[in-house]
C-alpha cells in the first residue's frame, strides 16, 4: 500500500500541488543561472544543474574541517583559496540565496562600494534584519528614503559630538569594572562575551534611546531581553537551515520579541516628545537618535504641530531606533571580547598598552574616569591601543559588505575582462580580504606595530585594504562610536584585569570534541547578529590590583 493511501485526497493534491511549484521554480532558477553565469564561463566552484553549488558548500564544510556554527562569510573565505587568482567567482544556492558574486579584493571591493556605482542594498536583507528592526530601516532601504533617514541620524555619530558623549560611556564602564571585578573575586569561567554583550548595551541606550537600562547591574528590561532572545532564535534558526527561520515557532518569537521592542520604544517616543514640547530638550547639545528623530519630526511640522505623534512617523521611528540600537552594540560586544583575547596570547603586546596607559593617564587608576570625563581628548593620544583595535577589527571583521548588482554595472580586472552583476548579490569578503597576502605583510599575524609604521615599511597597509566599517555611500553609522566605546574600555580595564581563555575547560565541561577548531583557533566566529567568537569566548578574569 502506498505510504500516501490513507491521506485524504485534497492534502495529496496541495502537496503535490507544492512539490510541482518548487520543482518549477527550481527549473526556472538553475536555468537562469546556467545561461547567464555557467555557459559565459564566468569563474566559479563545480556546478550543478540540479543542487546549484549547494554541493560545493557541503565540500567546503568537508574539504577544511569547518564546523556548522561557523558563520557564512568565514565559509567563503575557506573557499577563496579556490579562486586566489581572479579574486571573484559566482555561486548558485537557490532557494536559500539569489545568485552570489562573492569578491575577494582591494579592487573589487571599491568597486562594489564606490560613489561613482552607488549600489544599494538587495531586498534579501531585508527578511534577514526584520526580526532586528522589524521592517525597511536605513539599513535596507535605497534611494530617497534611505538618504532621508540617513541624514536624519548623521549628525549624532559625527567625531565631535561622540567624543562628546565620553563621560556617559565612562558611566557605563564603571559599572562594567565592577562587574568584571566580582567576576575575578569569584573566580568562575565565564563566557565574557555575553558580558560584553550586557555593557555594550547599556551604552547603546543612552546613547540611542536616551534611557539607562542598567543590564550590568540587574535583570535585563523586557525591551534589552526582547532584542537577544530574537538574536539567539533567529541565529538557531539560520544555524540550522534558512527555511526554519520560517517556521511558526521561531516567527512567533519574533512577533512576541518584536511587539515588546515595539511598545517599549513608542512609550519612549511619547515621553520624550512631551520634553520636547515642553521645551526641557536643547537640541544643540543632545543628539541621541531618539531626539534625532524627534526633532526631525518637530521640524517637519513646525507650521503645523501636532499634540501626538503621528502614528506612521511612530512606525518609521521605531524600526529606525531598533536598528541603531543594535549596531551600537553588537559590533562593538564582539570586538571588545577579540580584543582581550588577543591581548591574553600576546603579553610583549599587553605590556605595551599598558606603558601607553600609564604614559597618557599616569599610574593612578583611581584617577582615570575623572581624567576621561574632563579631558576626552586624551584619547586620542592612545595611538598604539588604537593600533590595537584595528589589528583585532582586521583579523576578525564583525560583518562584510552586501550590495545589490545592477545592469549597467560590470566589475573590472587589471587585464580588462568585465564580470557582469546583473542579478546578483555582491558579497564583500571582509574576512579574506583582511589576510588577502597580496595586501598583507604576515597576514595571518597579529601586528599592531603595521598601523604605526611608515610607507617605507613592508607591513605598512595597502589604503583601502582594511574596511570593517565599508566606504562609500553606504559605510557604517556607527563606526566613530565604536572606536570611542573601544578605547574608553581598554583605559579603564586592561591596567585592572587579565583575562585567561578558558576554552580548553570549557570543552571538557560540555563535551566538546576536537573538531571544533578553524584554522588552529578554537575562537573562530559565529553568528549571532554580528559576528561573535564561538561558545562566548569562555575566560577567567584576573584581579591585577
Amino acid at each position: 500500500m502506498a505510504p500516501w493511501s490513507g491521506l485524504p485526497l485534497a492534502l495529496v493534491i496541495v502537496l503535490g500541488g507544492y512539490v510541482l511549484y518548487g520543482c518549477v521554480k527550481m527549473i526556472r532558477a538553475r536555468r537562469a543561472f546556467y545561461y547567464s553565469k555557467v555557459k559565459p564561463g564566468l569563474p566559479m566552484p563545480k556546478w550543478s544543474p540540479i543542487f546549484g553549488h549547494l554541493l560545493a558548500m557541503k565540500s567546503a564544510f568537508d574539504k577544511y574541517k569547518l564546523p556548522q556554527d561557523i558563520t557564512r562569510a568565514n565559509i567563503f573565505t575557506a573557499m577563496a583559496q579556490e579562486f586566489s587568482e581572479s579574486d571573484l567567482w559566482y555561486m548558485d544556492l537557490w532557494p536559500f540565496f539569489n545568485p552570489l558574486l562573492l569578491v575577494n579584493s582591494l579592487s573589487y571591493a571599491t568597486q562594489t562600494c564606490s560613489h561613482e556605482n552607488n549600489l544599494g542594498k538587495p531586498p534579501d536583507l531585508e527578511p534577514f534584519m526584520r526580526a532586528i528592526a522589524g521592517g525597511d530601516s536605513v539599513f535596507t532601504t535605497n534611494g530617497e528614503e534611505w538618504k532621508h533617514g540617513r541624514d536624519v541620524f548623521t549628525s549624532g555619530f559625527n567625531t565631535n559630538y561622540i567624543l562628546g558623549q565620553t563621560g556617559h560611556i565612562v558611566q557605563e564602564a564603571e559599572e562594567y569594572v565592577e562587574v568584571l571585578r566580582k567576576l575575578a573575586k569569584s573566580g568562575e569561567m565565564v563566557c565574557i562575551d555575553q558580558v560584553n554583550v550586557k555593557y555594550t548595551m547599556d551604552i547603546g541606550g543612552i546613547l540611542t534611546l536616551n534611557q539607562r537600562f542598567n543590564t550590568q547591574a540587574e535583570d535585563a528590561n523586557r525591551f534589552v531581553s526582547a532584542i537577544r532572545h530574537t538574536i539567539n532564535w533567529d541565529y538557531l534558526g539560520e544555524l540550522r537551515t534558512p527555511l526554519v527561520r520560517w517556521t511558526p515557532l521561531i516567527r512567533l518569537i519574533h512577533w512576541y520579541n518584536g511587539r515588546i521592542m515595539k511598545n517599549y520604544i513608542s512609550r519612549a517616543l511619547d515621553a520624550r516628545y512631551i520634553e520636547w514640547k515642553a521645551g526641557n530638550v536643547d537640541p544643540q547639545t543632545t543628539r541621541t537618535a531618539i531626539d534625532l528623530a524627534l526633532a526631525d519630526y518637530i521640524n517637519r511640522h513646525k507650521d503645523k504641530p501636532t499634540e501626538t505623534l503621528d502614528p506612521k512617523f511612530k512606525a518609521w521611528a521605531i524600526v529606525q531606533l531598533r536598528l541603531l540600537f543594535f549596531v551600537a552594540h553588537d559590533s562593538t560586544s564582539a570586538t571588545l571580547s577579540y580584543t582581550y583575547l588577543m591581548l591574553s596570547k600576546h603579553p610583549a603586546v599587553l605590556a605595551k598598552l599598558r606603558s601607553e596607559h600609564d604614559l597618557v593617564f599616569g599610574t593612578d587608576l583611581s584617577r582615570v574616569p575623572t581624567l576621561l570625563k574632563d579631558q576626552p581628548h586624551l584619547l586620542n593620544k592612545l595611538e598604539y591601543t588604537t593600533a590595537v583595535i584595528k589589528e583585532v577589527l582586521r583579523l576578525y571583521p564583525p560583518a562584510s559588505g552586501f550590495r545589490l548588482g545592477r545592469p549597467d554595472v560590470h566589475l573590472h580586472d587589471d587585464a580588462g575582462n568585465s564580470y557582469p552583476t546583473d542579478n546578483t548579490r555582491i558579497w564583500v569578503l571582509h574576512s579574506a580580504l583582511h589576510v588577502h597576502a597580496k595586501y598583507w605583510e604576515q597576514p595571518d599575524a597579529f601586528l599592531p606595530q603595521r598601523w604605526l609604521v611608515g610607507p617605507e615599511d613592508p607591513l605598512y597597509p595597502v589604503k583601502g585594504a582594511w574596511r570593517p566599517f565599508e566606504f562609500g555611500p553606504r559605510n557604517c553609522l556607527g563606526q566613530t562610536l565604536s572606536m570611542l566605546d573601544l578605547r574608553v574600555t581598554l583605559a579603564m580595564v586592561v591596567r585592572r584585569f587579565d583575562f585567561e581563555e578558558a576554552y580548553g575547560e570549557w570543552d571538557r565541561v560540555n563535551g566538546v570534541s576536537r573538531e571544533r577548531w578553524v584554522k588552529g583557533e578554537r575562537w573562530y566566529q559565529v553568528g549571532g547578529g554580528g559576528a561573535h567568537p564561538a561558545d562566548g569566548l569562555p575566560c577567567r578574569v584576573v584581579l591585577r590590583e
